[in-house]
């Protein structure tokens, strides 16, 4: 699946350093479609319109994403801190 930016995540891991690997795995990571998502990420959670919500390094931070299955894309609509995921609506940015 292609990842629409990248540069987001390497943006962030360059500021916050311990969550570099596991962002680097899970950008690795290839699905056909929200089954094997969870089954890769148990903890992760399905929102609406083919959002998903991962816990980054314990639930120090959150990373929600928009699926293309169709297309194989994946868009990145909000990483962070969870004190800031708690800010947010997740099915809405």
């Amino acid at each position: 699946m292609r990842v629409i930016a990248k540069r987001i995540l390497r943006e962030f891991w360059t500021n916050h350093r311990d969550c570099e690997e596991q962002l680097k795995s899970w950008y690795q990571a290839k699905w056909k479609n929200l089954n094997e998502v969870k089954k890769e990420y148990p903890s992760a959670s399905i929102l609406l319109d083919n959002r998903v919500v991962f816990n980054i390094k314990g639930n120090t931070y959150r990373l929600i994403v928009k699926f293309n299955f169709d297309y194989q894309m994946i868009w990145i609509r909000f990483i962070g801190t969870h004190s800031e995921y708690d800010k947010i609506n997740a099915n809405k940015i």
